[in-house]
């Protein structure tokens, strides 16, 4: 169980990483409007997972957190980068929500951990870099 754990970090930390450098590879804006487009469509995944699901509940819930991720990412764009670090942060604590299934989506189990970590990076290097 602790290997999968310090997987889950490692992964969620690599791909934070390779993201990052992607994105920078665009000057500023574009890198910066990258990271408020990516906290929209991440915010899609457990949408997409619970309409596959079809409970209406899930639905519900999932819809209206991703209309709220969305509104982060147009903050963000329109206002402050800290409506992204916001975002990112609670989009990570969320993510926390789905790993010991407090919030029952439907969801491979690797999913939320390494999402997480991925969210707490990006949160960072956001804060610092813009």
């Amino acid at each position: 169980m602790q290997k999968e754990k310090v997987k889950y970090i490692i992964g969620g930390l690599l791909t934070a990483l390779l993201v990052i450098k992607v994105f920078q590879i665009s000057s500023f804006p574009i890198s910066y409007q990258l990271f408020a487009l990516f906290l929209a469509y991440t915010a899609c995944v457990y949408l997409g997972a619970a309409l596959a699901d079809m409970r209406n509940n899930i639905l519900l819930i999932e819809s209206g957190v991703s209309i709220l991720f969305f509104s982060f990412a147009c903050f963000g764009l329109l206002y402050s980068p800290i409506w992204l670090v916001l975002g990112y942060t609670m989009h990570g604590i969320w993510d926390m929500l789905h790993h010991p299934r407090l919030i029952k989506t439907r969801i491979i189990k690797w999913f939320p951990p390494i999402c997480a970590v991925f969210d707490f990076v990006v949160a960072g290097y956001i804060y610092f870099s813009y």
